[in-house]
């Protein structure tokens, strides 16, 4: 879509008139009608000023003042400072809020899809490169036993598990029970659970059989 300078600088071109023509019909300097033309608003007087310029001059080329006015209310505003700004950067002074336009929901729908993407990559990695949960629910810390230990507990569904070295069965949801012959006396009972890639945990829990 063309700006004001465009229109007028073409239309003033198209009629044949010179700057000092339209300087002596409108009484406009001849540096404003130039600034006009280049869309430098930076010195020119406020903003009602100005527009009475646009309108003149858009009289003078023989164009409709009010649509060139129109034109020029579409691109441009008045700041605080009473400077003419481009209304992309003006609202009363201050850069207008964000607005939500199709370029930013594909822009948000794209970052959306990566953040899942890497989510998901970021959670097989830590799966893959951590050792499996392991939990120990029996027996406890210090816990005293006469004869058998039964040992309880939860691991991750793919790894297995040793106690003392030796290997037991795992539930299909990970779970495992098993009782054990411990000498008597104190003992350190060491659960281990081990992940197909290789990645160990290892509980170690005292207890004394009397």
């Amino acid at each position: 879509m063309k700006t004001v300078a465009e229109i007028l600088s073409e239309k003033r071109k198209e009629s044949g008139l010179t700057y000092e023509q339209i300087e002596k019909e409108t009484k406009i300097r001849r540096v404003y009608l130039e600034a006009i033309e280049k869309n430098d608003y930076s010195f020119l007087p406020e903003v009602t000023t100005v527009k009475g310029f646009i309108r003149n001059f858009a009289l003078a080329v023989g164009l409709v003042p009010e649509n060139v006015l129109a034109i020029f209310r579409r691109d441009f505003a008045e700041n605080k400072k009473g400077e003419i700004v481009p209304r992309a950067f003006s609202n009363n002074g201050e850069e207008t809020g964000f607005r939500w336009t199709p370029k930013a929901t594909f822009v948000s729908v794209v970052a959306a899809i990566i953040l899942i993407f890497s989510f998901f990559f970021l959670k097989q990695y830590w799966r893959f490169s951590s050792p499996p949960s392991l939990e120990v629910f029996s027996p406890k810390e210090g816990q005293v036993f006469k004869e058998e230990v039964e040992v309880v507990g939860a691991t991750e569904k793919d790894a297995s598990v040793k106690i003392d070295g030796a290997l037991i069965n795992v539930a299909e949801d990970g779970s495992f029970k098993e009782e054990i012959v411990l000498p008597r006396g104190e003992n350190i009972l060491t659960v281990e659970a081990v992940n197909r890639q290789g990645k160990k945990r290892v509980v170690n829990i005292k207890v004394k059989v009397e």
